[in-house]
């Protein structure tokens, strides 16, 4: 076993020896406490001062307990966002191939790209609202394995600008038997943010959250 190994389980090892003397020290404060309460003489009971005394001491000993427990939580929470916020800088500014179905448009022509993992005699592009509302249907004939490269102009079906919002792009393809072939969306894009959500750690590209495992390459 390495050194650094060895080290690192007798620190463990430490720790764990003190926190359980410190449990065990104030098991047997609380035990005599108690006990005393318990088995004074009641023709000759405590002097209420000291009492008071005790009772307080025993007070303070159940916050200490609490606020060690505390700090534990707090030192915890304080690793774990500092280990995040690392992660954080090595991704803030960083262009990015993401593959994900939505868009977020604002009014100007949206590129992207069709990954199909073969080729396929026949596939639709669907763009459809926050609804689920289809507003652009395009054909886009044979598609050969790999990756397509795309752009949506921002005219719907009916020739009409489509609104600022939010767009999911599908892609229906199937190959010279008719068998579906899967694709997906990627998008190219900058990290400009990082959200931490009790569900993990999200990137924030083009105003769309992604996953690091969404992420197909990164640049500098």
């Amino acid at each position: 076993m390495p050194i650094s190994n060895v080290a690192t389980i007798t620190n463990a090892n430490k720790t764990t020896d003190t926190r359980q003397n410190d449990i065990g020290k104030k098991d047997i404060f609380l035990k005599l406490l108690v006990a005393q309460m318990r088995f004074q003489n009641p023709l000759k009971p405590q002097d209420p001062t000291q009492m008071a005394s005790q009772l307080a001491q025993f007070n303070m000993v159940e916050q200490q307990t609490s606020t060690n427990k505390l700090l534990q939580e707090i030192l915890s929470n304080s690793s774990n966002t500092a280990n995040a916020s690392g992660t954080a800088a090595t991704w803030l500014g960083r262009s990015v191939t993401v593959r994900q179905n939505q868009i977020n448009y604002d009014g100007t022509p949206q590129t992207f790209t069709a990954e199909l993992p073969s080729a396929a005699s026949t596939a639709t592009l669907s763009i459809a609202d926050a609804n689920g509302v289809p507003v652009r249907t395009m054909q886009l004939g044979a598609l050969s394995a790999g990756n397509t490269p795309l752009n949506w102009d921002g005219l719907m079906d009916n020739g009409a600008t489509a609104p600022i919002a939010n767009y999911k792009l599908s892609i229906n393809a199937a190959d010279l038997q008719g068998q579906p072939v899967s694709g997906n969306i990627l998008r190219n894009g900058i990290v400009d943010a990082m959200r931490f959500t009790t569900s993990g750690n999200q990137l924030m590209i083009g105003g769309i959250a992604a996953t690091t495992e969404d992420i197909t390459e990164i640049r500098p």
